[in-house]
């Protein structure tokens, strides 16, 4: 079996390439719980008492789907990509909601708790590839002013900002897998969808005969 995972910041282009390779080697496709079946991420960006009020349902929320998304996939078997990861969750924002204050030392301690439980069981195994999408903060904040999220476009730049640089951190003590680096300021897959090309070369020349044989180009 094997599972393929995509990170990144908001507006770096995460689910648009995790479809694109999902469709390029016929993978199956694992997609982050953001839309109409979370009922907890528009009020979050509501603003800053809506942001203390849901930070934790909102972790908890992500935390339960991703790993009901993780134990389904072991349970079925076959080759995954997975659009973001259940390490980027607790570690890069729900400890950063802790850090700054939006989330209590109860509920950090309380969500922790479970993270490192969860951490135990089979189906947290560490994917076999982490292509981590990375780009300039001025960048991502474009992206996310033209292609985010209503509530993603009104929340405040220095979240953004904050966020960012957890995410470089992050990465820069990531040890759990392998990780390709793909810096998103060189392809552009909503304008050229045929970048995809360049990006499942290097995907080859890293996972070689584990991806599958025939792509759908």
């Amino acid at each position: 079996m094997l599972v393929i995972a995509v990170a990144g910041m908001v507006g770096a282009g995460k689910t648009t390439l995790t479809r694109s390779l999902a469709t390029r080697f016929g993978l199956q496709l694992a997609l982050e719980s953001v839309d109409a079946d979370n009922p907890w991420l528009e009020q979050f960006y509501g603003g800053v008492d809506d942001m203390r009020r849901f930070a934790l349902p909102l972790q908890l929320h992500f935390l339960a789907t991703r790993f009901a998304s993780v134990r389904k996939m072991r349970g079925q078997g076959g080759d995954w990509i997975l659009d973001r990861t259940w390490y980027e969750d607790a570690e890069i924002f729900a400890r950063g909601l802790y850090q700054q204050g939006t989330m209590t030392a109860e509920e950090w301690q309380l969500y922790d708790q479970l993270y490192t439980e969860l951490l135990q069981a089979p189906a947290a195994r560490p994917p076999r590839l982490l292509i981590y999408l990375h780009a300039p903060i001025d960048v991502l904040l474009e992206r996310i002013a033209t292609r985010g999220r209503p509530k993603e476009r009104e929340t405040p730049a220095d979240y953004w900002i904050a966020l960012h640089a957890r995410y470089e951190r992050w990465i820069a003590g990531f040890q759990y897998c392998p990780v390709l680096k793909l810096d998103v300021r060189e392809y552009d897959l909503v304008a050229n969808p045929f970048g995809i090309d360049t990006i499942a070369n290097q995907l080859r020349d890293r996972l070689g005969s584990e991806l599958p044989q025939v792509e759908l180009l």
